[in-house]
């Protein structure tokens, strides 16, 4: 048997109980921006900055890249 791998299946396992790697951390910090497409007011986890535009989560879907 591999002790090793064994290990690894739980660490993983306790790390999904805690709801991921955030699991243990405060809620983030929201700031209001405008999105730069539709103009509709919106939150994001960081704070924007003028050289680069911010998208609501609807137009985001548009804009992301695969």
């Amino acid at each position: 048997m591999d002790n090793r791998r064994d290990g690894f299946r739980g660490d993983r396992g306790q790390r999904e109980r805690r709801g991921g790697f955030r699991g243990d951390q405060e809620p983030r910090e929201m700031h209001k921006a405008v999105c730069a497409d539709c103009g509709k007011e919106c939150e994001v986890p960081f704070k924007p900055s003028e050289d680069r535009p911010v998208y609501c989560k609807d137009c985001y879907r548009k804009h992301k890249r695969f």
